[in-house]
Order: structure tokens, then sequence, then C-alpha cells
């Protein structure tokens, strides 16, 4: 038993003892000790016995409620602590008299113990302490019946049911404290409350293209689609051989599923219309639930807090974590829930929309950001913003992961057609046709590249029968007029305005927004803004009230997303109509001012497709003039001038000879991957100012011009790439893959790999679709890497892949490793999630790593006896499985456990350099390891955290994470010595 132990034991024995003294005493006995006491009351010996076992009951129960309080503390500040305490208590007048000019208050009692004491800082515990002692002394003296002298021993009688009365009401005090100044008593209750709201309130996906009336309610757990990211911190790393799989970087790189590459810090770079926002909605939502799968399942027990940066566009970020918790429920939560939840590292925050913030308050949202995690070091967080908006350092330095959302894939869009005409109950003849148009027609396919403009094709097709649109300026101005009056018209809805008056009157709040930095506005100033401009309106004539209202509920355009705000259901509304109103009013110097900044880049890109020639070559010609003057913004100035080549309808010889000649010179080739992303947004245009060949170029530029062709996507692009991959250069081959997901894997592999000079080349594919194609090529080395959101149904495929060295994957079921057989040349082996393994005597003997993971205990290991492998991991064995087979393994030198819970087989591993203890799913508890004397070095990883105490006074060398958690790290001896990583 711990010292700790034992001083809060005296402690509530002590309560107990004063508060049955102070029950007993009498003005003329209250100096008697308890003894005196009861042989002055009690005759009998048995009688004397119950009160001391009433005195001991209560104790215990004082102790229970103490030792729940002060157990966070260190043992050491508990031990002094309690026994402070305990010398207050025992010198302090707890008569009736004091109790009643005290109101029986338990914290004014607290206070005069306080003032009564010399002014000493005896630390939080002492306060605590001394605080729950006043409130259990005060609860018991209100508890215990009050009597005469001669009543005593008929109290006494009755002390069993008296004990259980004052174990109820003790049970029911607030455990309180710096956190829980009211105690945690609803705590579970409320979670339960919020939970069943944030589930409720965003379990819902806007369908966009229909209008407010018409939107059926679709369900966001079931409609949710996942999308790709690339990773931007670090890039996929050749896989090292005589890496063990915890130490093999599992950072995603391209076309890996966002779920699977989200971590405890992400930032989620995304363009206008990419799902960020549904992505954080659907987070919030299956957190809610309880329902995160792979990856994510350690994601379960986490409490959501949604923050919409667009709702502190003209405001402060909150400066009190209970903030995060909006609308009905805020009124009643506990006080310091939020604050307990980040504490327990039980929070997730889901931050929505850096871009939204205007540019010069961005700054803050990081130091807001900076402080919380100070504060709350342990809550996950993931953040949304634009690419040009925040980079991917932009949060570096808090150790965020940045990743960004790639355009959606031809399955991508395949599913979201489906599930876009199942929710809105479209005929199929509907789907077939818009399936077929995407089919034959490439502009459609690239348009097709974001949910944003997907839905907006869906809706178009669901209303019309003529051709769609050829270009983005004409998708957004055929959405508008659909959303704004064909739907109506068609349902004989009376309509308020006309067409053009709608769209003057949503051009001025979209113009009014842009220039405030804002995308959101109150509703009341909405209505005085619409009650001004109607003045110059000569046809319109009804009430501002009524047009607001008009506009919200018919319009499919604005929207109140919280009760008395106003905004645009998806911001490019806002940019498109902004754009065509700074035009109509002359505003090109105002759009030239703004060019530098992120905010204005889509609404300038789209004021060029609203403009008449002279404007539109005047407002390139001045922003190309800024890029030369001003370095600090010129290459993103001139970006912005290459992207306006996309929208200008007409512009002047001499400025469109300007800017063509400035992209030739300035900006292409691109030298780096940073620049050949921002070069890739001027979309399918660029092509043609890349070169033909990559013969001229330097490795770097080689690879970032084959980047930025495939970030383009477009059927022209893949015929660029095509032309590319002749070059024999690994890095450019390495590229060429990772554009592969952009395009249809079918003709991709036949059009561009097969052109790829591959018999010296190493191809590594990290997409289970792209698996069948790569078979089919004839390369060097290939290497397969499928994380868990894709699960192999079996291993069939392995024969036909030729050169396959490593092989990274999850599979389902019995699973048999038969087909593995004839791969000659696998060197590298990792299979996750079968129930069992079946054929392990047929594995491949030329493995040099081989993990393998099932549900199911492995028994024995026979299978590796004679086996070369040099590294081996796997999960539970178990306990009475022999592994003295291993010692039958000439070359093996490190052994993994993933998983474990049991160790007891590990005391017969024979010798190895290296063992390796992992889990991500749970504390690392290494209280039942046994004596290892042969292992030179102990690696440990885990994502939860791992406890080190049971290694304290032992001798040997471990590998551990800096951006793990360790317990008892203090407590290791000198003869531990550690290697850090990470």
């Amino acid at each position: 038993m711990g010292l700790e132990i034992v001083a809060v034991s005296k402690l509530g024995q002590s309560v107990a003892l004063r508060a049955a003294t102070e029950w007993l005493a009498t003005p003329d006995t209250r100096t008697l000790p308890l003894s005196d006491l009861a042989a002055l009351e009690l005759a009998k010996p048995t009688q004397r016995a119950k009160l001391d076992t009433l005195v001991q009951h209560i104790g215990h129960q004082v102790t229970e409620q103490l030792e729940a309080v002060l157990d966070r503390f260190p043992a050491d500040e508990i031990t002094t602590a309690v026994a402070a305490v305990q010398a207050a208590l025992s010198s302090i007048d707890l008569s009736d008299e004091a109790l009643l000019a005290d109101d029986a208050d338990p914290e004014v009692l607290a206070q005069r113990i306080r003032r009564s004491l010399p002014r000493t800082d005896l630390g939080r515990c002492y306060d605590v302490a001394l605080d729950q002692s006043c409130r259990y002394l005060v609860q018991i003296l209100r508890h215990l019946p009050s009597f005469q002298p001669r009543a005593l021993a008929e109290v006494l009688s009755r002390a069993t049911a008296q004990t259980a009365l004052l174990e109820d009401v003790l049970s029911r005090l607030p455990r309180t404290s710096l956190y829980a100044p009211q105690g945690t008593d609803n705590d579970d209750e409320f979670r339960d409350e919020y939970l069943r709201y944030i589930a409720a309130n965003l379990d819902s996906l806007e369908l966009l293209g229909l209008s407010t009336k018409e939107k059926p309610r679709l369900a966001l757990s079931v409609a949710y689609l996942s999308l790709t990211v690339t990773d931007l911190r670090q890039r996929r790393q050749e896989q090292q051989r005589g890496a063990w799989f915890g130490d093999v970087e599992q950072r995603p790189s391209s076309g890996v599923r966002v779920e699977s590459a989200l971590v405890s810090r992400s930032l989620v770079l995304g363009e206008a219309g990419s799902g960020k926002t549904t992505l954080l909605d659907w987070l919030a939502v299956t957190a809610a639930r309880g329902g995160f799968v792979g990856d994510l399942c350690t994601w379960n027990g986490l409490i959501p807090f949604p923050v919409r940066l667009r709702a502190y566009a003209d405001s402060p970020l909150p400066e009190k974590p209970e903030e995060f918790v909006i609308g009905w429920l805020a009124g009643i939560m506990p006080a310091g829930w939020v604050h307990r939840v980040l504490r327990a590292g039980k929070g997730l925050l889901l931050v929505d929309g850096v871009d939204e913030i205007p540019p010069q308050n961005r700054r803050n949202v990081r130091k807001w950001l900076r402080a919380l995690l100070t504060a709350f070091p342990s809550a996950q967080v993931v953040v949304t913003a634009r690419p040009a908006a925040a980079d991917s350092e932009w949060l570096a330095e808090l150790d965020f992961s940045s990743v960004e959302l790639e355009q959606m894939s031809p399955a991508d869009v395949r599913v979201f057609l489906h599930r876009w005409h199942e929710a809105v109950g479209a005929p199929e003849e509907v789907q077939r046709r818009l399936t077929s148009q995407l089919g034959s027609r490439p502009h459609l396919r690239a348009l097709a590249s974001s949910p944003l403009l997907c839905a907006m094709l869906c809706a178009l097709n669901l209303g019309r029968v003529s051709e769609l649109p050829h270009n983005r300026m004409e998708l957004y101005a055929a959405a508008l007029t659909m959303l704004l009056d064909l739907r109506d018209a068609e349902r004989g809805i009376a309509r308020m305005l006309t067409t053009s008056d709608k769209t003057v009157l949503l051009g001025d709040l979209a113009w009014r927004l842009t220039l405030g930095g804002r995308s959101q506005l109150a509703t009341t100033k909405f209505r005085e803004h619409v009650a001004r401009k109607i003045r110059s309106m000569p046809n319109v004539h009804d009430d501002p009230d009524a047009i607001v209202k008009h506009l919200l509920e018919r319009s499919g355009v604005i929207r109140e997303p919280v009760p008395g705000q106003v905004d645009f259901v998806h911001r490019t509304f806002q940019e498109y109509l902004a754009g065509a109103e700074a035009m109509h009013d002359g505003q090109v110097e105002t759009l030239v001012a703004h060019a530098h900044q992120d905010s204005w880049a889509q609404t300038i890109v789209l004021a060029c497709g609203h403009g008449q020639r002279t404007q539109v070559s005047e407002l390139l010609a001045e922003i190309l003039d800024r890029a030369d003057r001003e370095p600090q913004y010129s290459r993103q100035l001139r970006l912005l001038a290459a992207a306006c080549l996309e929208t200008a309808r007409d512009l002047g010889a001499a400025i469109h000879d300007r800017v063509d000649r400035m992209i030739k010179e300035q900006l292409v080739p691109p030298l780096g991957n940073e620049e050949a992303e921002s070069l890739a947004t001027v979309g399918h245009r660029v092509l043609r100012y890349l070169p033909s060949s990559l013969d001229e170029l330097t490795d770097e530029a080689a690879r970032a011009t084959v980047r930025c062709a495939g970030l383009v996507g477009s059927p022209e692009a893949m015929s660029r790439l095509a032309l590319y991959a002749r070059d024999p250069r690994q890095d450019v081959l390495d590229e060429l893959v990772t554009a592969w997901t952009h395009f249809d894997p079918k003709r991709y592999a036949d059009e561009v790999m097969a052109r790829a000079p591959l018999e010296a080349g190493r191809v590594s594919i990290n997409a289970a679709r792209l698996i069948p194609h790569v078979a089919g090529l004839r390369c060097e080395t290939v290497e397969i890497s499928v994380r868990n959101h894709e699960v192999l149904p079996d291993l069939t495929f392995a024969p036909a892949v030729r050169a396959l060295q490593y092989l990274y994957a999850h599979v389902a079921g019995p699973t048999a490793l038969g087909p593995l057989e004839s791969c000659e040349d696998l060197e590298v082996l990792y299979l996750f999630g079968a129930d069992r393994f079946l054929e392990p005597d047929r594995l491949p003997r030329q493995l040099y790593t081989l993990g393998l993971f099932q549900t199911e205990l492995w028994n024995d290991l026979d299978f590796l006896r004679d086996r070369g492998y040099a590294r081996i991991d796997f999960s539970q064995v178990a306990d009475t499985c022999d592994l003295s087979v291993l010692s039958d393994m000439p070359k093996l030198d490190m052994f993994g456990c993933r998983g474990w819970r049991s160790f007891d087989a590990l005391a017969s591993l024979p010798e190895v350099e290296e063992l390796a203890i992992v889990d991500m799913d749970a504390t690392v508890d290494l209280s039942g390891l046994p004596e290892l004397p042969d292992v030179g070095l102990l690696t440990l990883r885990s994502s939860v955290g791992i406890d080190l105490r049971a290694l304290a006074g032992t001798a040997l060398r471990l590998s551990l994470n800096r951006r793990q958690r360790h317990v008892g790290l203090d407590q290791l001896g000198p003869d531990v010595t550690i290697d850090w990583v990470g």
C-alpha cells in the first residue's frame, strides 16, 4: 500500500471521528475525546462497539470519495496535503453555533479554516482535499439525527440504516475540482444528449442544385463518398527492406482514402467544392455514433466539436472551450464539461474553413490553435482550408500532417451519380443519359471533378433534355437560372421576382460579403440592404421582408445556416455573383487591389468571364503590372493572370500575347512540387505551354512537369503524359504512377504506362483498382501497398503480377497464402485482417520480411522452421505456442508482436537482436513481460501510450518515438539507454 493511500485513509477516519465527536459533544464536554464521550453516554460495551462501527463505516465512505478526487495528483503531494488538512480540521470550531455562523455552508467553512491558518500556498491538492473534507463534514453533521442523551442507544440500534443513509448522501456529493467546480454527476447524461444532437443535426447531405422546398433529406452517414488525398508533407518514400512494419512510414501518398490519411492533427486542403465541409460533418456524425472502422477505429469514443470559422470572420474566435457548444444545448451544459473532455484527450475538434477568414486575420487562427493545443495537447484536431489560403507547412510548427483532397476519380463519379439520382428518386433513364454524356464528352468529364460540380451537372441533367454546359461559366449560369427561375416556372409556382431581379439582389449581397471578407451576414442586415437596393429597381414593389423570405425559401442559392444569419449554399455561387457585380459596377481597380489575396482569386477569375473585352484586358494588364512591381506577390499574381484565361471570352490581342509570353518565360516549366501544384490550378490550358519532351529538363523539373500534367487530370493531360512516358528516369516513372489514379485505370495503362521503359523501373501502386492493370506490365520491380480502406478478397492476383517484390494489404475471412508460392521475387510481405491464414507452409522461401496478422491466435509457428527470413511480425500467439522453433531460423534478427495482450509465450523466445512490441489500439502494458536477456533492442510503439514502469530497475536498450506518450519514463534506471526516433 502506498503512503499516499494510507494518508488519505487517515484523513477519511479523521473526518468521521471529528463529525462523531461534534455529534455527541455538549458545550461542557466538547474538549473530551470520542472515547470519553462514548463512555459517558453509553453504558454497555456492545453499544460502544456499535458507535465504533458507525464511525469506521463513515470513515471508509469518506476515504473512497477522497481517493476518487485526489488520484490525479502525485503521491508525495497527496501525502503532504492530506496531513495538512487533517491538522487544520483538528483545530477548527465545529460547534452548532460556529456552523450556524457559517450558514452550514461547506464553502464558508473552508474559507474560515484558511483564514485561521498562516497564509501558505500548500498547492492545488491541499485546496481540493480541504474543500471536499468540509463538504463531507457538513453533510455528515446534517444527516446524523439529533437525540436526547438517553436516546443514543436507540439511535445506534439503527446504525445499519444510518450508515446506508450517509453512504447515499456522500456518494451524491459532487466530486469537484478545478475542471469540475460543480462536480461531474451530469457529465454522462449531457454527453449522451450532446452526441444525439450532433448526430441528428449534421447527418444530412445537402443536394446542391435543388431548391430549398424540394430537397429530400439524405443521410450523410449513408451517402458519404470517401475521396482520395495526397500527402503534402511527406510523399511516399521507398520502402526499406530491413525495416519492420512499425517503423515503415505509414503516412499516405497519392490515391489514399482520406479516412486512412487522418492522424491526431491533420490539415486537409481542398479546392472549392472538393468536399471539405462534408468530410468534417461525416467525422462529427460518425464520432457521435462511435461508428469508425479501420484506421480511425481508435477515434470511437471521441466527442466532436465542429467549429465553422465563417461564423468568426468579423468576430473573435472562441475564447473558452465551452463556446464550442452552441445552439439549444449550451444552456444546460455542466460547467467545465468541454474542458474536462479536452483534458481527458476525448475531444475531436473539427475546424472548417481557414480560407473563410480574412487573410489578415488567419495568423490569429494559428495562434488560437497553438494556445488551444498548449492547454489540451492530447486533443484530436482536423482543420480544413483551400490551398491558396494555407500551404502544407502552415501548421507544421504545431505538428500537423497535411493532405490535399484530389479530384474525383471516374469510379468516384460513378458512385456519386448513383447516390445523387437515388436520393432524388430520379428515373434510371436520367442517370443513364448523364453517364452516357460523361463517357462521350471529355469536357463534361473534366467538369465532373468535384462533388460540387458533379452535383450541378446532376441537377441540370435532371431538369433538361438539351445539351449540358461546356465550361464552368456556362455551368454556373445554367445552375443559377435553374435554381432562380426554371423549377418554379415548371411547377407553376407564382414568382415574386424575375430572374434578373433576383440576380441583382444576390449579386449585391455577394459583393458586399466579398468586400467585407465575409461569408455570412446577419439576416437583419441583409433585409436592410435589400430595402436600400430595391429603391433603385423600378420594377420591384414587394416588401423587403417578403423578398428576403422568398429568396431564402425558393432560390436554393442562399440559406440561413443558423437562425439570424444568411450565407450562400456554396461559396462558389458567392464568387460567381460577386465577379458579375464587380464587372457590372466597373470595379476593376478594386479587383486589382485585392488580386494578391487568395480569398479573391476565384472572384477575379470568374469576373473575367463576365467582363467585356476592355474590362478584362485592363484587369489582366494591371495584375501583370503589379506582378512586375511587387516581387513578393509576383508568382501569385502571374498564376492568377494565367488562370483567368479559362473564363475570358474576349481579350485584346496585345494582352493575350503578354499573358502567353509570361507563362512560357516565367511559369513553365515548374521547378518543384509546389510550383507544379500552383501551375496546375490554371487548368487544362496550361498543357499547351508544357514541353512536348522532357529531354532538356533537369530531373527536378521533369518530375514537376509530369506532376503538373497529372494534376490537370483531363483527357488532353493523358495524351501529354503519354509523350512523357518514354523518359527513363525513375522519378518520372514515380510521378506517372502517382497520376494513374486521376484517370480511367485501363485506358491509362494502355496509353501511358505501356509506353514506359519499365524493364529497368519500379512501379509502386497503392490502389486496389490498379492491380489488374499492373499485372499486364513488364516491370523490373512492382510494389503494392493497399491500405485498409480497401480489402482484397483474396490473393489470386499475385501470380499474374510480374516481379512483385513488396506486398502490403488488408484481407478478410480465411485467406489462403498458396497463391504467393509462385511469387519468386517477393521479399517483403505484410497481410492484415484475416480471420486465419491458410497454407502458411506454401509461403515463398526467399522472403526477407514477413508480417501476418489474424484474428485467431497462432497455436504454432512450425511452418517457419528452416526459413531464411530475417524479420517477422505476428499477431497474438497462444500462451502455449513454442517460439523455440525460431532458433531454427539462421538469419532471424527481429521478432515483432502486434496487438499482444499476453507475453507468456516470449519466455521461449530464442536470442534475437531486436524485439518489437506494437499496439495501435491500446496502451502497451509491459507488466507481464518475462526477462529477455538475449534481446539486444526492445522497440516499443503505441498510438495510445506505453507504460514503462515495469522496466524500472532493468538493464536494456529501448527504441521509442518522441511523438508518443510514455508513462514511467522518469522511473527508468541508469542502465536503460534510449534510441529516440520521430
